[in-house]
This record gives structure tokens, C-alpha cells and sequence, in this order.
């Protein structure tokens, strides 16, 4: 079964995943310029989280200089935002898409299954009041 979704035949994936990248570097710079300190205790917590890691995989200290030299505790920082970024993106188009859906603020009336089943499929051929099994073509 495919799912036929509209940003997709849009094309507008890559438009949103470049909004989204930009929306999270502007978040980080709004964040480094209104309160810095809350910046720096983000790196703090990464890094004490990626000492204990890399203690958990290795005592010797190599798994966390790794991390360290790549700048792990900030590339956490970013993809922890990234992520704020995405969900806060998804709630506001879930809440825009939940007034436009239909049937969101009338109940449908109960449909009788034999009903439902002959509108999808057709009524059934019968040959002298006998079902054949078989329905009929649209």
C-alpha cells in the first residue's frame, strides 16, 4: 500500500529538511547569544554523559578522546536541538492539519458493513437469484 503524501509529490523534502537545518543553527545562535551559560552547561552535560559512555566501552579513555577530538558534546548539542526542532515543526502541523481534516468536528453516521462492503467493491453478479462469488466491474 503507498501512501500518497503530499510533500513528497511536492518535492518539498529537501525544502524542509534545509528549513529545519537553518531553523536549528538559528535556535543554537539565539540560544549562544541570549544565555551562553545555558550553552556551555548543554556541552557540560554531553560530555559527562559521553565520559560515562566511553568509560562503559572502554576503561582506557581512548572511545572518549575520540569523541572529544571530533567535538562530540557539540555535535549532540546541535542534533538534541535538531531534534526540539522537528517535533515542535511536527505539533504545529498537526494542530494546522487538524482543522483541515475531514470529519474532525462532526461524528460520521454508524454505516452498515454490507452497505460499505457493495459501494467499494460493486453489488455481486447473481445468474437466477444464485451469488456467483464474483463482482461486478466499475
Amino acid at each position: 500500500m503507498k501512501l500518497d503524501n503530499p510533500i513528497v509529490r511536492a518535492g518539498l523534502v529537501p525544502t524542509l529538511g534545509f528549513l529545519r537545518y537553518a531553523l536549528t543553527v538559528a535556535a543554537l545562535l539565539a540560544l549562544w547569544w541570549f544565555d551562553a551559560r545555558a550553552m556551555n552547561r548543554g556541552f557540560d552535560l554531553n560530555l559527562a554523559m559521553i565520559k560515562s559512555v566511553g568509560g562503559w566501552f572502554d576503561g582506557s579513555g581512548r572511545t572518549e578522546a575520540a569523541l572529544r577530538a571530533f567535538s562530540a558534546e557539540k555535535m549532540l548539542l546541535f542534533a538534541e536541538i535538531s531534534v526540539l526542532v522537528w517535533l515542535i515543526g511536527k505539533a504545529l502541523a498537526w494542530l494546522i492539519g487538524r482543522a483541515f481534516r475531514r470529519g474532525s468536528t462532526t461524528k460520521a453516521a454508524p454505516v452498515d458493513i454490507a452497505d460499505r462492503r457493495d459501494s467499494i467493491a460493486g453489488p455481486s453478479l447473481t445468474i437466477a437469484e444464485q451469488p456467483t462469488g464474483m463482482r461486478a466491474d466499475r
